[in-house]
Parts: C-alpha cells; structure tokens; sequence
C-alpha cells in the first residue's frame, strides 16, 4: 500500500449540475477542490465524472450501446469528447491558480475498452510520469475505442478500480453531494449516514431501490458501492463530500466506508 498516495474521484453531479441539458459548471465545487488540495503533502490521482458536460446527449445518441453508423452519432461522439475535455481543463485551469501543477489524460486518446468495465489498454507510464513530475494526474469518464462494440462509456468509476488495483492508494474516495451513504431519502432534513457498507448492507441497498419507483434516480448508488467494494481488496475506500475530503489528507477520513 502507497501510504502517500490519495486516489479521488469527484463525481459529475458533484462539479457540473447534473440535471441540465445543457454543460453548466458548479464553480464554488472547483474553488472549495483548489483550496482545499492547494496544501496537501500527500500525492493524488483525480478522476471525475461526465455530469451535463456528456450525459445528456451521450444517452440521446445511444453511445453507450455501441456504434450505429448513424452521422449524428459519430457528430455527437466528437461533442461528446470536446465536451468532457472542456470540463476537465475547467478544473485542472482552477488548479493551476492555486499553484497545483496536474497532466490531464485523456482516456479517448490513451485507453481502449473490451466492453464498457474492462479495460484493454491503459497509459501506466503516463500516469507514473506524472507523479514522478510531481504532478497530480487527471483523467476522467469518456467515450472510447471499444474493442467489441466499435465505442462505449467508459465511466470514471471502471478508471478508478483500474488505478486502485495498480497504485494500492492509501486511501480511495468519491466525492459525492452527500457526506456519506445515507439512511432513507436526502429529501430528509436530519441525514443519518451509514458507517460503515458491507456485502449485507449493499444487499439491503440493491432491495430496496429494485422495489422503488425512483430507482432511475438512486440506483446509480447500487453500482458505485459495487465497484467501491472491488476497489476495497486495494484500498480503503470510502464515499464523503467536499467538507469531509480535508480529513483524508490528514489521515482523518469521514464519511462511509466500503468493505467487501
């Protein structure tokens, strides 16, 4: 385990709004992101998410389902890409007025899929260039080559079990809204979080978001804690909020903590 090595992953619905049709960035998300990683002494890998910058006309055009040889599709898998590349220069520019010195790769460019969670090729040598720079490394969940299907999505969830599995980071997050998993609905004005997930709980969650009607909303929940169980055998991975993420760099995690 790289006790110095902090992997993160800030979510899409965390630095864009989410629920637009159109890209529109959180910018108070990326200010509190820069400050609060301005004086860190540990390394870190980020990865983040689409949000509006990929998911509305990703799912319009049916990118996740492979080619269709339709024009519009292969217009909007370039936008598609223009757009998740613009959002990942949004945040690493913030960075860089904070004085942090990162290297974006750009999973389009670098990576090739054999569905949507295996990953064929993967730039190592990139990612420990970038450390070496001591830079922090930035990838984020794209459109890719995909071996099977022609493209596909490959999330920044699928990225982070990859680098987990590699680097065996000390601490593994995902920065979500919520500072944890929480007990009931968000909707909710005293959030209970839950502790600690296990493989009982993670069944409990599955159950009850099949039997919901607003399992279209939550149940991206299900696959997080999933993948975030995997990543457990690397490292100790936990799911906070922007509030919580200063304690990780101090050794003082907060939040919900996933076990397989």
């Amino acid at each position: 385990m790289q006790k110095n090595l902090i992997l993160m992953k800030f979510g899409g619905s965390l630095i864009t709004d989410k629920e637009s049709n159109t890209p529109k960035i959180r910018q108070d998300a990326l200010n509190q992101i820069a400050e609060i990683l301005k004086n860190s002494k540990k390394k870190i890998i980020i990865v983040h998410g689409a949000g509006s910058y990929g998911h509305p006309i990703a799912k319009k055009y049916g990118i996740a389902e492979g080619l269709n040889h339709n024009k519009k599709q292969k217009t909007a898998i370039n936008k598609t890409r223009k757009q998740v590349y613009k959002l990942n220069q949004l945040l690493c520019d913030r960075l860089k007025d904070a004085g942090i010195k990162t290297k974006t790769i750009i999973p389009s460019q670098t990576m090739r899929t054999r569905g949507p969670k295996n990953i064929e090729s993967f730039p190592e040598d990139d990612f420990n260039l970038a450390l070496k720079e001591q830079k922090i490394p930035v990838t984020y969940g794209d459109v890719t080559d995909d071996e099977v299907q022609g493209i596909s999505i490959l999330s920044g969830d699928v990225i982070m079990m990859k680098l987990a599995k590699m680097y065996k980071p000390l601490f593994t997050i995902f920065v979500m809204d919520y500072p944890g998993v929480i007990k009931g609905y968000p909707e909710k004005n005293n959030l209970e979080i839950i502790p600690l997930v296990d493989l009982n709980i993670r069944k409990s969650i599955k159950k009850h978001y099949k039997k919901d009607s607003r399992a279209d909303v939550t149940g991206g929940l299900v696959g997080k804690l999933e993948c975030a169980a995997k990543i457990s055998e690397n490292s100790s991975c936990w799911i906070t909020n922007l509030d919580n993420l200063e304690g990780f760099l101090i050794d003082e995690p907060q939040g919900t903590r996933v076990i397989s």
